[in-house]
């Protein structure tokens, strides 16, 4: 049941990027409005009691959530005024290497070398993908360097919410989340002087499917699976989005399809394919281990 609900979600969070083209205001109001009508969307469906019965340590770990989601969409869009798309999205497959490492560093979490063979086939099929019209020149090394600064971001995002998860249900955690990432939103498009009336008479409709689709049946589906999946597994799985990201493109923005990416995006299925099967038996491994140890202590 993750693993369908895994794929669900990244179809739904692939559409982002359709209806980020179809709008007409600025990047800033598209990421301030998507999660400000995400959070007024999740309000009916929160548990105030549980809202309020949050620990300080829970409450701090949220609004760090926050901060890093809206910093990531922020950082993510800015890079695009820099360097290429091809470059930018090139940094955002390397999200699974930092997800691993912060798994190993913070919680422990070793994947088997199997398993991280099949990460590094997935990510030689990410970056085949993006291949295409990369940038060169001091512009684009600075696009770059945002590309990357917001993929560390978005690793740090679902590294805590792997963590938080375990003791918070989605609504409450994604709305407190959600929250938090318009307030910060709000004050990067206040700093930007963007005209977010005009940006919301302009395209409402617009945001408003930005926060049904890939926001509360993409992310919050998401979040809904880091209860029972690893981040490692949530953040490869998401590599797939480079893959819909193709199809959408062709089929809605007649956008050219070149051997070199239907090559990369066979290999990125395989990647996350066999990545998701060894997973399931290193955890079965794991807790026959566990028994096995346990049978021994007693």
């Amino acid at each position: 049941m993750p693993y369908f609900t895994l794929f669900m979600a990244l179809f739904f969070i692939s559409t982002s990027a359709i209806f980020v083209k179809w709008a007409d205001t600025p990047i800033e109001a598209v990421a301030f409005f998507r999660m400000l009508f995400s959070t007024f969307l999740l309000l009916p469906l929160i548990q105030v009691k549980e809202l309020f019965s949050l620990s300080s340590s829970t409450i701090r770990h949220m609004i760090l959530s926050g901060v890093l989601l809206a910093g990531h969409f922020w950082l993510w869009f800015l890079s695009l005024d820099y360097t290429t798309v091809a470059s930018s999205t090139l940094f955002v497959t390397a999200s699974p290497i930092f997800v691993l490492v912060g798994n190993a560093v913070f919680f422990k979490q070793h994947p088997s070398r199997k398993a991280l063979f099949f990460v590094g086939v997935a990510l030689l099929g990410g970056g085949l993908v993006a291949y295409g019209d990369i940038a060169v020149g001091t512009r684009a090394l600075i696009g770059d360097g945002l590309a990357l600064l917001a993929t560390i971001l978005v690793a740090g995002y679902w590294l805590l919410g792997q963590h938080v998860r375990t003791s918070v249900s989605t609504n409450t955690y994604s709305f407190a989340v959600y929250a938090v990432a318009s307030v910060v939103l709000l004050l990067f498009s206040l700093i930007q002087s963007v005209d977010l009336v005009s940006a919301f008479q302009t395209d409402w409709l617009i945001y408003v499917l930005l926060a049904i689709f890939p926001t509360l049946l993409g992310h919050n589906l998401f979040n809904w699976a880091l209860s029972r999946v690893s981040a490692s597994i949530v953040s490869i799985t998401i590599l797939g989005e480079a893959v819909w990201g193709m199809i959408f493109g062709y089929f809605l923005f007649q956008e050219s399809l070149t051997w070199i990416q239907i090559t990369g995006a066979a290999l990125l299925l395989v990647g996350i394919g066999l990545f998701l099967r060894r997973n399931e038996k290193d955890i079965r491994a794991q807790l026959v281990a566990r028994e096995t140890a346990n049978s021994v202590t007693e």
